[in-house]
């Protein structure tokens, strides 16, 4: 199997890192069994010119893991967009607002049978890959995913791996088949746990309630996530969010239960408490955030399905400002100009 990784932020070098290290522990055969483990062919950590990709090209990427150790791992690395050429699998993990700009430029060297995976955070990242995708009435396969795995630039070439955690993937309608079962053999064998799922849609909405109760209070608060379980009134805030998400998720068919998203926000907050969410990261280094792709997500599918969901609006309209602020200062650009489009 090749592997190309779009994105070469915190999660996606990652990624590419326990990849490349199961490459080069794997057998040269795939399995007899369709469903098992395939060999990992290559791996390839595509993404734009950065201080980053050229450190990990020249050096390796050096990433120090949950037990404190370090290593260098070695990955092939690439900014031409004809390099995907022959990739069997695209797992995409860019920032969600910068994922059509991401990808089109990859789309003449993918076929019909190319699986595009998103592991991005929020709503909207399927349906803008398989717009961005589309060649002449043909677009490869774009399957939806989740991951609770956690990491940080810590400087151009160094990651540290700061949670681990599981990925869940499936199709957007139909159940899963042995191709989705095999890729997740795949990456579990590779070390980046992950199942094959019917209810895909149950995993992401659970994950976007999560993300929309801890990652715009973090952000505006200035904390790491430990504080929104530590915190009583900060706590209260992330549940109403998440209550709202649920009554849209709902609305939408979608079964989610509130109990069950609660503890799992309880859970984040503690097993990644000195972490700074990604929203909080991106304000403080002046860039653009995910919030139209979490909250705003809400907010707009609320507004279809008749759900109010003013806290989640407040959120939206204060993440917004402080954009508007920070970049403005930052760098003033054109409307639509991308900033740092991967995570």
């Amino acid at each position: 199997m090749r592997i190309t990784i779009v994105g070469a932020g915190a999660m996606g070098s990652l990624a590419a890192a326990r990849l490349s290290q199961a490459m080069s522990a794997s057998p040269s055969s795939a399995p007899a069994d369709s469903a098992s483990a395939a060999a990992i062919e290559r791996v390839l950590l595509y993404g734009r010119p950065s201080d980053h990709l050229a450190a990990i090209a020249a050096n390796g990427l050096h990433l120090t893991e949950l037990d404190g150790t370090t290593r260098t791992v070695a990955i092939e690395t690439a900014s031409d967009p004809a390099a995907v050429g022959g990739s069997d699998v695209l797992i995409v993990l860019v920032k969600s607002w910068a994922t059509a700009e991401a990808v089109a430029p990859l789309r003449p060297y993918l076929t019909r049978d190319t699986v595009v995976l998103t592991l991005q955070n929020g709503l909207g990242n399927a349906s803008a890959l398989r717009n961005a995708l589309l060649a002449q009435g043909i677009r490869p396969h774009v399957w939806l995913g989740v991951t609770t795995q956690a990491a940080i630039r810590t400087a151009p070439g160094e990651l540290a791996h700061t949670g681990a955690g599981i990925t869940a993937i499936g199709r957007r309608r139909d159940s899963t088949n042995t191709s989705i079962q095999q890729l997740a053999a795949t990456l579990t064998a590779a070390g980046w746990q992950t199942v094959a799922v019917d209810d895909i849609h149950r995993w992401v909405w659970r994950k976007l309630a999560v993300n929309c109760a801890i990652n715009p209070l973090t952000a505006l608060a200035g904390v790491p996530n430990a504080v929104i379980g530590d915190d009583p009134k900060l706590g209260a805030i992330a549940t109403q969010l998440a209550s709202e998400v649920v009554a849209v998720a709902h609305a939408r068919k979608v079964r989610v239960d509130l109990a069950n998203v609660l503890a799992a926000i309880e859970d984040v907050a503690r097993a990644t408490g000195t972490n700074r969410s990604s929203m909080l990261v991106d304000l403080e280094h002046n860039q653009r955030t995910e919030i139209d792709a979490i909250n705003g997500a809400v907010v707009a599918e609320g507004a279809r399905y008749g759900i109010p969901t003013p806290v989640n609006e407040m959120m939206v309209a204060l993440i917004q400002a402080r954009e508007r602020q920070t970049i403005h200062d930052a760098a003033p650009r054109e409307p639509g100009t991308a900033l740092t489009p991967e995570d």
